[in-house]
């Protein structure tokens, strides 16, 4: 006969716990309390897992893509870098950082692609790489997009301005005074005119009454709804001709000096390497300015045209073509005198040469850089300030309203 042992209520009570415990849906392990259901830490943490384990790493194909983008990267932001240490440490005394300086907003364009693509693949080194371009970026550029908040007040007097290097070498000169009839503009200023004004002017007597030229092919011309009391600078000299002929207008009993403006282009009439005729003038300029970029004579004039407005003892205003873009340290001088129309009413980058319909391209291209500018004395006020639409140039026209008190 068999003999059991009387169970303990002790032991019972340990039996009954270790089979509510199993079927229970949490369990206990050595990482903590797990609900069995949905495997939910209620315990304490679970350990943190090691991103060297195969399951964490990032796939061969992405590690590919990753390291290929940071071979891209790497010398687009070292070369980005070491224009601005020698653009800092030179400046433009050498002629190949005053040629970079030119084209320094599109050195920022290839930041705004890689960047997201470098978060998208996780590339963390590249975009540690982008990430000050981008900020070196909005810290110089932002400012054009913010457009001004509060307006001047009514002026006692207003002109209405355009400035347009008409490019002798395509002689548009029908369509540009057809456009010109439909701005109704105060003063117009003509660069580069393909004949003298005076084949051209009369057409134009009836809103022009007033007008004055340089008697020569790519000439510099001022016409105006007011009288031209005096002018300066609309004659040959022994070393040359004047690039910014003056003249004084009548505007009610305001005088005003305006300076018509076709800078000396940067760049000598033939490159340091010469390039055999290709017949194209794009290609052609583009060399010559590549190989024989060359600013002293600009620089000459922006001095002579500082001294004018440094001594006038009436508003000024400057207008035409500068041949300077808004990073160079002649743009720098100007502005430390004057207001540029433009950077004081418009946003954007007002860019204005080249006009590549002009090139045979197709249209709606954006041009490049803005060289064409409308300045005036701090004495008077912008009331507003474009650029117009492709009239058969290289160059987009200007305009800017400019207002006294």
């Amino acid at each position: 006969m068999a003999l059991t042992s009387p169970s303990s209520p002790l032991s019972e009570q340990r039996e009954g716990v270790t089979s509510r415990l199993a079927k229970s849906p949490l369990l206990f392990s050595q990482r903590g309390f797990r609900g069995e259901a949905d495997g939910e830490a209620i315990g304490r943490p679970t350990a943190r897992p090691d991103l060297n384990e195969p399951e964490y790493r990032p796939k061969g194909w992405l590690r590919l893509l990753q390291t290929l983008l940071f071979l891209l990267v790497l010398p687009y932001c070292l070369g980005v870098i070491a224009f601005g240490m020698a653009w800092g440490v030179v400046g433009e005394r050498l002629w190949v950082v005053a040629l970079l300086v030119n084209f320094v907003p599109f050195y920022f364009l290839p930041a705004f692609v890689l960047l997201p693509l470098a978060l998208i693949l996780r590339a963390r080194r590249a975009a540690l790489l982008l990430i000050p371009l981008m900020v070196a970026a909005l810290i110089l550029y932002s400012g054009y997009f913010i457009p001004r908040t509060t307006a001047p007040p009514d002026p006692a007097w207003s002109l209405r301005i355009i400035a347009l290097n008409v490019s002798d070498s395509r002689h548009p000169m029908e369509r540009i005074e057809a456009w010109l009839r439909e701005q109704s503009a105060d003063v117009v200023i003509l660069s580069e005119i393909p004949r003298p004004l005076e084949a051209t002017a009369p057409r134009m007597a009836d809103m022009y009454p007033f007008f004055a030229a340089q008697n020569r092919l790519n000439a510099v011309a001022v016409l105006s709804r007011y009288p031209i009391i005096a002018e300066e600078g609309f004659i040959y000299r022994e070393t040359g001709y004047s690039h910014f002929p003056r003249v004084t207008l009548l505007v009610g009993d305001q005088e005003i000096s305006l300076i018509a403006t076709s800078l000396a282009a940067p760049f000598r009439v033939q490159g340091r390497i010469p390039l055999p005729d290709v017949r194209s003038h794009l290609i052609n300029g583009a060399w010559d300015m590549l190989w024989g970029y060359d600013d002293d004579t600009r620089e000459t004039e922006i001095s002579q045209i500082i001294q004018w407005v440094d001594a006038s003892t009436i508003p000024v205003i400057i207008a035409g073509d500068m041949n300077l873009v808004e990073r160079s340290s002649d743009y720098q001088r100007l502005s430390s005198r004057l207001v540029d129309s433009y950077r004081d009413a418009a946003t954007g980058f007002g860019f204005t040469y080249p006009a590549l319909e002009a090139f045979g391209l197709p249209s709606g291209l954006p041009a490049l850089m803005r060289i064409d500018y409308v300045w005036h004395t701090r004495d008077l006020v912008t009331l507003d300030a474009n650029y117009g639409e492709y009239v058969g140039s290289d160059h987009l026209p200007v305009m800017a309203t400019i207002g006294g008190y």
